[in-house]
């Protein structure tokens, strides 16, 4: 007896290169496109697409956002600062316009709706940091993405950066996996409360240096060529206070154990372009400990990293934490 075909659904899909590249790619103004090739999967999924008039490089970055990851008016956000930046002087890899004046591809995988984007490619490699020169110019191009979107305003909706989104947000999809470690949740949710405190009682809206931000300034979201340095990969951007995109280049080098040797390299660098206010630097080790927890919380709501989130992984991060709160005593 023939057993009938099941159908199932898929939570998650790698769409085919060759289906881009036939069907999607054709709507973008891209000269005589060639090739297209799976190339990282992150938050969302990258694709590099080559075009025949320039053999000697890949020219393009496609990405297919992953399904219910942004809304539409999210990403329009996205997009928006990009030209808004680039219109203003920033190294920065622009969108690539659809024939039809649009930007942004709507396609039906096989768990629904998915958003396309081409963009620009970002000529060079990503930085060494194993000198400080390499953290003056990533801190001169920080400084400069910050400059630049001054006065950047959208009517498409996006979550702000601010303590719902980075600390109560996290901390909800975090619970579920140290809930067998009491006093980490514990210590967890008392350095929480604690670090959000530090932030409003400056009365932060108010106070602190706030603007557009890239929202993951951790270095391997630029590249380096002939000492000019584009930044790409603004899916985390949005509007929130300054300080926490200096933070989260400090959190990563603190990672590496190279915090020493780059941060007060990148801090000459970007002052050399923009100034740092006082009250904001004195929240930067606050802001560490919010960005470790928003890291934290993203990798526990992104099922595609569950393999890996073991007792190794939560420690690493609690002990960051902890040293971070030994710091602000």
């Amino acid at each position: 007896m023939t057993q009938p075909i099941l159908t199932i659904e898929a939570t998650y899909s790698t769409l085919s290169s060759s289906q881009l590249l036939a069907k999607v790619v054709p709507q973008y103004k891209i000269p005589n496109p060639v090739s297209c090739e799976f190339w990282h999967r992150g938050l969302n999924d990258t694709y590099r697409l080559s075009s025949g008039t320039d053999p000697d490089a890949d020219d393009f970055v496609l990405r297919v956002y992953r399904k219910s990851w942004r809304t539409r008016a999210a990403i329009e956000f996205e997009l928006e600062a990009l030209i808004y930046l680039h219109q203003k002087g920033a190294n920065v890899a622009i969108p690539v316009e659809r024939q039809d004046g649009g930007l942004l591809t709507s396609i039906l995988a096989p768990e629904g709706e998915r958003y396309v984007i081409v963009m620009q490619y970002a000529k060079g490699k990503i930085l060494r940091f194993d000198k400080a020169e390499d953290g003056i110019i990533f801190g001169q191009a920080a400084a400069n993405i910050h400059r630049c979107s001054a006065g950047f305003k959208s009517h498409h909706a996006r979550h702000k950066l601010g303590l719902k989104h980075l600390v109560d947000e996290p901390l909800i999809n975090i619970q579920p996996y140290i809930a067998h470690r009491l006093s980490d949740w514990q210590f967890l949710t008392e350095l929480a409360t604690r670090l959000s405190k530090l932030v409003q009682e400056t009365d932060a809206d108010n106070n602190l240096d706030y603007g557009f931000c890239h929202g993951d300034f951790h270095g391997e979201n630029a590249h380096e060529h002939n000492g000019q340095v584009t930044h790409f990969d603004f899916d985390c951007c949005g509007m929130g206070w300054r300080i926490y995109d200096l933070a989260t280049f400090k959190w990563v080098i603190r990672l590496l154990g190279q915090e020493d040797k780059l941060w007060d390299s990148f801090l000459d660098g970007y002052q050399s372009v923009r100034e740092i206010p006082d009250l904001d630097l004195g929240l930067v080790e606050a802001f560490v400990g919010i960005r470790d927890i928003w890291f934290f919380g993203l990798n526990t709501k992104n099922s595609l990293a569950q393999g890996w989130l073991n007792d190794g992984y939560i420690d690493l991060h609690m002990g960051l934490l902890k040293g971070v709160a030994e710091r602000l005593n």
